[in-house]
């Protein structure tokens, strides 16, 4: 025989079982649906009975209501959301950054919506108009890719935003490493060691990132009286193919290079693949440094030169820098700018020709 209380908590195992809303709850506590939305919202103009906070506080935990954040948060405009464009998630450059800034943002009760771009302007447009429009607090944009017009729209509209690895004039909004001088000093340490034939595989030159780390390089060889060779000089994309088959051209010419700065790693990768396919031994015939230390540095063989790029730290300075600028208490800032280190392994060592 079902009794009254056995129908009462056979409907109460119901709601359990779906979304509890707050006319649910408010019909287990006996009160009205704004009653119980002004208690859990901390309205503290409200004068209400202990027992009926109670009571509300039991069904809470009765029918283990979950708020809806996101709903919340919206009829609040706060949706305590931020999100994060990278150009390509396949790089192993990115991981770092997106896990230190997930690791801020997740202390300061908020949460990451993650896109990749694909290094395609109108998707990296497509994503900034869907993620401001009333879905995210702020914007981390995460790309060298990131067009001017982006930057100038989101400052025009007031939208908070920080570039991660991407310096702007018009902006202090930013977290970089200086990526002149750190190209530069690679540049000092290849000489330093006897080279005198130095290539560049440089990242796309439309870039801040491919255009400072190009200077670096042509600094370097200019203190060291060092003739800049526009044949020693090939522009990549930052990707592993395009390293390939700039040593393979290098390698052809009358006088070929004992050493190559890459303007990234998996441009270094690249480079060493073809030089293992085409019998050029790394660093006897050719050394090889890249440029952000990303973790397969340490595992290839021979073991890559590189430089480390802080970036855990850049995923979390850039985090607390937006963060900031959500407060309101940053906006004057100068730009961060990070420290690198030049890590020197088996990839590289004085000419042997």
């Amino acid at each position: 025989m079902t009794t009254a209380a056995d129908s009462k908590d056979e409907a109460r195992l119901g709601l359990r079982r779906r979304r509890v809303t707050l006319h649910d709850l408010a019909k287990v506590a006996g009160v009205d649906p704004s009653t119980v939305s002004r208690v859990l919202n901390g309205d503290r103009t409200l004068v209400v009975k202990d027992e009926t906070r109670r009571r509300i506080l039991d069904a809470v935990e009765e029918l283990q209501y979950v708020p809806n954040a996101m709903a919340r948060g919206l009829r609040r405009q706060r949706s305590q959301m931020i999100g994060l464009l990278v150009p390509d998630i396949a790089n192993p450059f990115f991981p770092e950054i997106i896990l230190g800034a997930e690791r801020v943002f997740s202390e300061a009760g908020y949460r990451l919506l993650l896109g990749n771009t694909s290094e395609d302007p109108e998707k990296e447009h497509a994503y900034v108009e869907l993620l401001r429009s009333n879905v995210v607090e702020g914007l981390m944009l995460a790309t060298a890719f990131t067009q001017d017009e982006t930057v100038e729209e989101l400052t025009r509209l007031g939208v908070p935003y920080v570039l991660v690895n991407r310096a702007h004039a018009g902006t202090s909004n930013y977290v970089v490493v200086d990526d002149r001088v750190a190209s530069r000093g690679t540049a000092d340490y290849l000489v330093g060691l006897g080279h005198r034939r130095i290539a560049h595989v440089s990242g796309p030159l439309y870039t801040e990132t491919g255009l400072a780390r190009l200077r670096g390089y042509r600094e370097g060889l200019r203190a060291a009286g060092i003739e800049y060779r526009e044949e020693y000089v090939i522009e990549g994309d930052f990707k592993e193919a395009s390293g390939a088959r700039a040593i393979e051209r290098l390698l052809k010419l009358d006088e070929p290079p004992t050493a190559l700065l890459a303007a990234n790693d998996l441009l270094a990768l690249g480079a060493m693949g073809a030089c293992r396919s085409l019998g050029v031994r790394v660093p006897q015939d050719l050394s090889i440094a890249g440029f952000n230390d990303v973790p397969f540095c340490s595992m290839v063989t021979p073991a890559l030169t590189s430089v480390r790029v802080p970036r855990l730290e850049m995923g979390m300075a850039s985090a607390r820098r937006l963060l900031d600028l959500l407060s309101g208490s940053d906006a004057l800032q100068s730009p961060i700018v990070l420290g690198t280190e030049l890590v020197v392994r088996d990839s590289t060592a004085p000419p042997s020709r």
